[in-house]
């Protein structure tokens, strides 16, 4: 995973959902994600996004209403890399959200996924 340590300089790689109900929740949180991180990227694969985690290219990573399907694999690639799983507040993942993050950002983008998704 990268050595990423400040927030405001990580590249991050998000998907939406396809019911469009929860795109436009997402889309909400997005409003106050986007000004706090360097970008954005939107690939629509789950388990490129999280290889890209574990190779340093992105420096997190989330999703709403993802399957164990989506993420199993890249979810283990990531892990072994030195990534960090983050669900909303200290649960793990579910359909909610989903989240991976290098190691040195981990608490800053828990904590701001967690307002995000809070006030949307």
């Amino acid at each position: 995973a990268s050595a990423a340590t400040e927030l405001s300089m990580a590249l991050v790689a998000a998907g939406f959902a396809y019911g469009a109900e929860l795109r436009c929740v997402q889309t909400r949180a997005f409003v106050e994600i986007i000004p706090k991180v360097r970008d954005i990227r939107r690939t629509g694969s789950a388990a490129a996004d999280l290889c890209w985690v574990a190779d340093g290219r992105l420096d997190g990573y989330f999703e709403a209403g993802l399957h164990a399907w989506d993420v199993a694999a890249g979810q283990l690639i990531a892990t072994e890399a030195g990534a960090v799983l983050h669900g909303l507040g200290d649960e793990v993942p579910n359909g909610e959200l989903y989240a991976m993050s290098a190691p040195g950002i981990s608490a800053d983008f828990a904590a701001l996924l967690r307002s995000a998704h809070r006030s949307s």
